[in-house]
This record gives C-alpha cells, structure tokens and sequence, in this order.
C-alpha cells in the first residue's frame, strides 16, 4: 500500500506541473514518473495508480479551465465588487492601502486604495476587524514584469489563483457578520492574528520583525530593509512558519497534558483541533498545509493505535495538499517543505 501511494501521489504531483505550468522540466518530470510507473511491469499495480490518478486528474483539468476563465476576464473602469477583507491581509504604505480580498464569487483579488485624508488612515491601522464592503472599482489584470530580471508578479500571484487587481474609486465598508458558527471561528482567528501583528509592530526592532516573521507568519518589509542579505543569500524561508511550528507546538501540548496527567485520547482529539486553529491563526499560508495535515494523520495514528508508514503519511499529505491548493507544489516554500522529508531512505520503496 504504502508502495502504490508513494508513486500515485508523485505521479500525480508531476501532472500538476503539465497542467498548470506546462514546460521542458514539468514534461520531463511527468514522463520520468510515467516511465517509472510503467516499469513496474505489474496490471494490478497499474490499475491501482491509475484509479488514484484518474479523479485527480480530471479535477485538476476542471480546475485549470475555471483559472483560464479567470485569466481571460477582460479589464474593466467600471466593475461593482462585492467582497471581505481580512485584517491580516492588509498592508499599509505611506498613503497607500493593499490588501487581499475574497469575493462574493470566491474569487481572490489584490485590492489598492489611496487614502483620502490621514484621518480615515489611522481608522485602517487600528482596525482588527474582518471588513464587508461594496465598491466601484478599476479591475485589470495583474501587471507582468517590465524589465529583464524583474519580480514577476503575475506568475506569483497565478499560483496562489489571484489573476487580477482592483483599484478602489469608492466604496462601503462595515464589520463583517459570520453567518454560520465555523465562520465566526474563522473570523476571530483573523482578528486575533491582526492584534498579535499590530502588539508585535510595537516591539523594538529588529524583534518586532522576528517576531511578525517566526511567530505570527508575517514578513514585514523591513526585515529585507534591515537584514539585506536574507534575500541576497536565499534565506528567506528560514523567516516564516513552517513545520517546525506545528512539531514544537504538538510536543509541548502532549508535554503538557502527561504533567497534569490528561487523558490521551482527549488530547488527541483537542490537540487535532488546535493544529487546524493554528492554521487559520497563522493566516492559512499554504507553507503549513502539509505539516497540519501530517499531523492530523499522526494524532489519527496514535488514537486508533494502528501503525502507518512515514512514507503513507508523506504521500496521503501531498495528495490532499494537491486536493486544496492544486498548484501548492509551484511554490517554494511547499517544495522544500515536502522534498526534506523524502530523505534517501524513503526514496529506496521506488526501487524495490
């Protein structure tokens, strides 16, 4: 089993990369599995991989159309949006607000907007709250780069299914009301995410950076501004969550609970809720995903006592990182978060 998992979800993995980002690298990667797939010389085998692969695969096609959609929506200086913003999603520069928000139709957009007076501007920086608002709005799609090795934002954003940006000319905006409980849950998280920004903006720097950075899953500019050489030496997934959040906050919890001698399976079933809350208090970075995922699968593990293979955990989490974030191994941070634990010795299950 853990065998036919291992090469479904690379083989899988390799036809994300054909569909969504088409290249001589992606092309040779899924040939690669598909050769080594076929290898095997076994029908049951082959059957069993393709049966996983198929559904995955019309998924991905079903969803690649709809991004194409998006991509194709045509500019417009006059577009009336409905939407929310979430508190920490909002960065303020100088004058200027930018911000990610989530539409009425669950597409994701970059949103700008110029300050009208620094009045309404300190109402922006004190705000902790989820934000509903209605407005008139410029939407385009998202610039390319315009000079040769320059940041290209439009592929960046294209990973994360953000094809456009709206420039506010005016709008509405209230508190947004959660209309089921999950989403109240959701909402506080969000909020209490922006209040641990804004106390951690008031520490003195460079802590306040460290802190926004390794704490609370933000990167604020002027860790680059003060540390230069994070980005001149690639360093810069070594500032953020990571998998080392979720082990560290899983041990310390069981830790914990063995001192006041709670009940393991209690633990289990409150410590699954915790790495999910996390998740959502993190910012629902997609860096995290596998880790909670592997975690859930970990706690799973040791409540119903069965044993499951570290190589079943690694490909099970890929597959439903794949699930949620299609396009979530196009991302650096998430290749290096799933290549560290395909060590050397798990590797030797492809060749036996």
């Amino acid at each position: 089993m853990a065998r036919i998992l291992m090469f479904a979800s690379l083989l899988i993995a390799s036809l994300t990369g054909i569909i969504y980002y088409s290249c001589a690298v992606t092309w040779f990667l899924f040939t690669f599995m598909v050769v080594l797939c076929s290898w095997q010389r076994q029908i049951d085998f082959l059957f069993k991989i393709l049966l996983l692969t198929l559904p995955f695969m019309v998924y991905f096609i079903y969803n690649s159309h709809c991004l194409q959609q998006q991509v194709n929506q045509k500019n417009d200086k006059q577009h009336h949006v409905r939407g929310i913003i979430f508190p920490d999603d909002i960065q303020i520069d100088g004058a200027n607000l930018k911000a990610t928000a989530q539409l009425d139709n669950h597409e994701k957009v970059k949103l700008y907007w110029l300050f009208p007076d620094e009045k309404i501007k300190n109402m922006w920086l004190e705000n902790n709250k989820v934000i509903c608002f209605q407005a008139e709005a410029e939407l385009r799609r998202i610039p390319g780069p315009t000079n040769f090795n320059q940041f290209d934002s439009q592929k960046f954003y294209l990973t994360k299914s953000i094809t456009h940006q709206i420039n506010i000319k005016s709008w509405y905006t209230e508190v947004a009301k959660p209309s089921t409980l999950l989403q109240k849950i959701r909402y506080q998280l969000h909020e209490w995410h922006s209040v641990g920004i804004h106390n951690a903006e008031r520490l003195p720097s460079p802590l306040s950076a460290y802190a926004e950075a390794l704490i609370l899953g933000t990167t604020p500019q002027s860790l680059y501004e003060d540390n230069p050489g994070v980005q001149t030496l690639g360093l810069i997934h070594l500032f953020s969550v990571s998998g080392f959040h979720v082990t560290f906050l899983m041990t310390l919890l069981m830790q914990i609970s063995r001192r006041i001698w709670f009940p393991k399976e209690y633990t289990i079933l409150v410590l699954s809720i915790i790495l999910i809350a996390y998740f959502i208090f993190a910012g629902e970075p997609d860096v995290l995903i596998r880790s909670i995922i592997s975690g859930e699968l970990i706690l799973l593990k040791d409540l119903t006592n069965k044993k499951i293979k570290a190589q079943v955990i690694w490909s099970l989490s890929l597959l439903f990182s794949l699930a949620m974030v299609p396009q979530i191994l196009l991302t650096l941070g998430v290749q290096l978060s799933f290549a560290q634990k395909l060590t050397f010795w798990q590797t030797n299950i492809l060749a036996n």
